[in-house]
């Protein structure tokens, strides 16, 4: 019996360790792992979303758009966030009974926000140029470890999870497809 309450404390114990390593990470250099902070993630999709909304086809039938990113790297310092990331961004409309894609991009870019109070604003969005300067100015704005990893999405299916979103959408929405 004895061993058993030991062996449940133990466990407890460690578990308490695991959660506690799993939920945050700040090395020395003050870089936070931030899948775990959801405002700064949310923060990180509306950027993405505001950022790109202009750039691609309007219309009134244009009633949704989407992202999916995957943070690469977060450094963190006084008041200031600086977030590195690979974006995918998705517009859609409502046509002939289904979802349309009608605009989209992929990009690594890099978001600054000011922090105060787990709230963030967008102080900077940087994208690399386009053409033969796209390789310069990544390297000119990403730091060298996240370039060895490459600047591809992991997420094979990261285009689906937006069609996806798209899809649960319109759905949900039924035939109040009149404003967004």
């Amino acid at each position: 019996m004895k061993n058993n309450l030991r062996m449940c404390s133990i466990l407890a114990i460690l578990c308490i360790f695991i959660l506690g390593a799993c939920t945050t990470h700040q090395d020395e250099n003050d870089q936070l792992d931030s899948s775990v902070d959801m405002a700064l993630e949310q923060a990180v999709s509306d950027a993405i979303i505001s950022h790109n909304r202009d750039r691609f086809r309007g219309d009134d039938k244009q009633i949704f758009a989407t992202e999916y990113h995957e943070i690469l790297k977060t450094v963190v310092q006084d008041k200031s966030t600086e977030v590195y990331l690979l974006a995918l961004y998705a517009q859609y409309q409502f046509e002939e009974g289904e979802a349309k894609l009608t605009g989209g991009g992929s990009n690594p870019c890099v978001i600054t926000f000011a922090s105060a109070d787990g709230l963030y604003s967008v102080t900077d969005y940087w994208e690399p140029e386009d053409g033969e300067n796209y390789e310069s100015s990544l390297r000119s704005r990403f730091p060298e470890d996240i370039l060895e990893n490459g600047t591809d999405l992991s997420e094979p299916n990261a285009m689906e999870i937006c069609n996806q979103r798209a899809i649960d959408y319109f759905e949900g929405r039924g035939n109040d497809l009149s404003e967004p």
